[in-house]
């Protein structure tokens, strides 16, 4: 893998020099050629960073990464948790200086070699780390579906400080080989040693090597120090009926690529001195069950030929090489032709003309020696003028087409001719059909390298601070520890209108806010954030002009207007299909809310107050019980029914209070109000009653009138059998009869003939 790495990874460099804006001739063309000018015109350069901005505007843009869904749990549940976990994990997502900078290397190497791995060095830790192309030996002919991979490699250089740390700790890896880890600390401090001109091990004791990495980490972590490289190895097994990757770490023996490509063979020993050593061994222990817990890759592929291989893949940068490097040469010897226009060339017939023809000072009124003459335009060599803008603009549109696919095309008015909005809408539309294609391969494949991030998310207790504080913060706000697993969700990318393109991405919103009259308030709302999304290019300021609000669902909103009907002594009945949790909370915190303002305003009730207050608690106990009954919910309706309690105990209070001023008959009511109060409870109470009894009548009717009706169905349901055994019969007697008379036809046919 290594042998067959090395040559294209000098084709890789070629096009990393192109793009980092190395000129197009060598120096030694240069100096052979006698060549002038030898600069780059950045196209590349350019060309790659709108690519690269084009694809970090698709999946960065958007105030989330993804969006989390679930099918799990109650229905009217299922709506809040997503919004709590999307919003937890794209927080801490969105936050993460190192997950930025791993999205930007992956797509800054997908438009140049259309291949962005990123890889986690852990079991748990959830932010993958961005790593080169060449770092990544896979064998050939694998398929970009990798099914037939059956081992692969990472390159990884790890200071004596990184290795310390790896593997150290309460719950280190017990793979580590930590005989081996020992030594190639040692000798990396023995090699940074001699860099540094002095050998610190004849100062201090040998055995304390490790402490003085833990005192000096930041000079063992420094430029000047030496790496331990090494290759991460993971190859596919079943041992024990157990399929899974299981993992080994060499040592880089021959220390590069030019070395063991030059000598065509591994040398005896490794880098440290040693045979036959594993850093890491995992043995027969399943590392990862799955390739994608271990590396991801974002495609960007051009290739034409299928099925498509890993080695296969073209990018960008490959298809725009060779036609930015012939741009370059062809105007470094355009450049060389306008300077050569520029000078001035002078006829002499000998070496003494020739010296006073370098004499001559050119200025206003000047005298020239009659032995020089110029040379004019003429006589000199002219550059094809038409044929050099041709190949310029030749090369411009090979540059342009190639690139549509990630880049947008900003010169709608080539033609010098005023358009209308269909037709620029036309050209927008052409031209980003290209560009959404790429983003959706990008979203499809980054889908990946999410759900992975998702389950380690999930992963309890794991070692990584940002996955526990998300546990802790989605436990804190009422998601269920059983939904905190990966599969109970789905994730579904969130995506920039327009495929990333401003001008078509303006014209959606645009439309959008035409039509929003006519969508409902909460497509309304969302079009109006998509739209200041859309103008603004900010997600959090979005989010501040056009927060997210709570859907309020139809059982809290019933709940709200029956609290009225219970505080004027009504009865209330919901359906069965509406959630009795939602109700109950709904009707104790508007009883809170009444029994405080009661509160504010001296703590006095009125009757009706009161008597309401008690109606709408009976309602909230009988709402209690109904949720008892699930064994789920017995420790939420315990906690409903205490907070009934506490309410209850003011409520009493209240009433308390109102009784002593009643009996004082200070400032209570006369003996009119007196009457009307005990009127209202009696009435109250008689039309309880009637609803009860005109309740119990309905329902009995209903029983009565369904009984009558299955009654009636079952009647008719036996004379339905009865006709259809009859008819039966009636058929199966002709068909006998008509068998009959065909057999004595054919019994006389045949006596006739005989």
């Amino acid at each position: 893998m290594r042998l067959s790495e090395w040559q294209r990874s000098k084709n890789r460099a070629l096009i990393d020099s192109l793009a980092g804006g190395a000129p197009p001739y060598t120096p030694e063309e240069e100096e052979k050629n006698s060549i002038n000018i030898n600069t780059s015109d950045l196209s590349l350069t350019r060309l790659a960073h709108d690519a690269r901005s084009q694809l970090m505007q698709g999946m960065n843009k958007p105030g989330n990464f993804f969006t989390c869904r679930t099918d799990f749990g109650p229905v009217h549940k299922r709506h809040e948790r997503g919004i709590i976990v999307t919003r937890e994990i794209n927080r801490l997502m969105k936050g993460s200086l190192p997950y930025y900078e791993t999205m930007r290397s992956k797509f800054a190497l997908d438009v140049l070699h259309g291949i962005g791995p990123s890889c986690w060095n852990g079991p748990q830790r959830w932010c993958p780390d961005p790593v080169e192309v060449g770092d990544i030996l896979i064998p050939s002919g694998t398929l970009l579906t990798f099914t037939n991979l059956p081992f692969f490699a990472v390159y990884r250089a790890y200071t004596a400080a990184e290795l310390h740390r790896l593997t150290r700790g309460p719950k280190r890896d017990p793979g580590w080989r930590m005989p081996v880890v020992e030594k190639a600390i040692k000798w990396a401090e023995e090699e940074t040693s001699k860099l540094m001109g002095t050998n610190w091990t004849d100062y201090w004791n040998p055995e304390r090597y490790t402490e003085r990495i833990r005192e000096n980490s930041g000079f063992y972590a420094s430029d000047l120090a030496q790496m331990i490289d090494v290759l991460d190895f993971f190859y596919l097994d079943d041992a024990d009926n157990q399929e899974g990757w299981r993992r080994k770490i060499i040592f880089d023996a021959w220390g590069g690529y030019s070395q063991y490509a030059a000598t065509g063979h591994v040398p005896d020993k490794n880098r440290i001195g040693g045979r036959d050593e594993f850093l890491y061994d995992g043995g027969d222990r399943v590392y990862a069950s799955k390739l994608g817990e271990i590396i991801h890759f974002q495609f960007a592929d051009l290739a034409a030929k299928a099925p498509f291989r890993y080695h296969g893949v073209r990018s960008l940068g490959f298809l725009l090489y060779s036609v930015c490097h012939l741009q370059n040469r062809l105007r470094c010897a355009f450049n060389e032709a306008v300077f050569e226009a520029l000078l001035m060339y002078m006829r002499v017939k000998s070496l003494d003309d020739a010296e006073r023809a370098l004499k001559i000072e050119l200025a206003h009124r000047g005298i020239i020696d009659e032995s020089v003459s110029f040379l004019s335009p003429q006589e000199r060599w002219q550059v094809n003028e038409r044929l050099a803008e041709l190949g310029l603009r030749e090369n411009q549109a090979i540059i342009q087409e190639n690139s549509s696919s990630y880049t947008q095309n900003q010169n709608f008015t080539r033609d010098k001719v005023e358009k209308t909005k269909f037709q620029v809408m036309a050209e927008v539309n052409a031209m980003t059909t290209l560009t959404s294609a790429a983003l959706q391969q990008a979203y499809k494949y980054q889908t990946f390298e999410y759900q992975e991030i998702f389950r380690r998310f999930c992963v309890p207790n794991s070692i990584d601070p940002d996955a526990r504080e998300f546990r802790a913060r989605c436990l804190k706000q009422g998601v269920p520890e059983k939904m905190l697993e990966h599969q109970a969700w789905e994730l579904e990318p969130e995506r920039v209108m327009g495929a990333g393109n401003k001008t078509l991405e303006m014209a959606i919103a645009q439309q959008l806010m035409e039509w929003r009259a006519a969508y409902a308030p909460e497509g309304q709302q969302e079009i109006l954030r998509q739209a200041t999304l859309s103008v603004t290019d900010d997600a959090a300021l979005t989010q501040s002009l056009v927060p997210e609000t709570q859907r309020i669902s139809d059982a809290k909103h019933d709940a709200m207007l029956a609290f009225g009907s219970l505080m004027a002594g009504g009865q209330v009945q919901f359906t069965p299909d509406q959630n009795r949790i939602e109700i109950t909370e709904t009707l104790l915190g508007e009883m809170g809310m009444k029994v405080q303002q009661i509160q504010k305003m001296g703590a006095m009730a009125t009757m009706p107050e009161v008597v309401g207050l008690h109606n709408v608690a009976k309602h909230i106990g009988q709402l209690v019980q109904e949720i008892g009954m699930d064994k789920m919910q017995k420790e939420r309706a315990k906690g409903y029914g205490q907070m009934l309690g506490k309410l209850m105990n003011f409520v009493k209070a209240l009433a308390q209070r109102l009784q002593e001023q009643h009996q004082q008959g200070n400032g209570g009511p006369d003996g009119k109000d007196k009457a009307k109060i005990v009127g209202m409870m009696m009435q109250a109470k008689a039309k309880a009653a009637n609803t009860r009894e005109s309740h119990a009548q309905r329902s009995a009717q209903r029983q009565a009138q369904w009984e009558l009706e299955q009654r009636r169905k079952d009647e008719e349901h036996q004379h339905e059998l009865r006709r259809d055994l009859q008819k039966q019969r009636v058929e199966d007697t002709a068909t006998d009869l008509k068998t009959a008379a065909e057999i004595r036809r054919s019994r006389f046919k045949a006596t006739d003939e005989s």
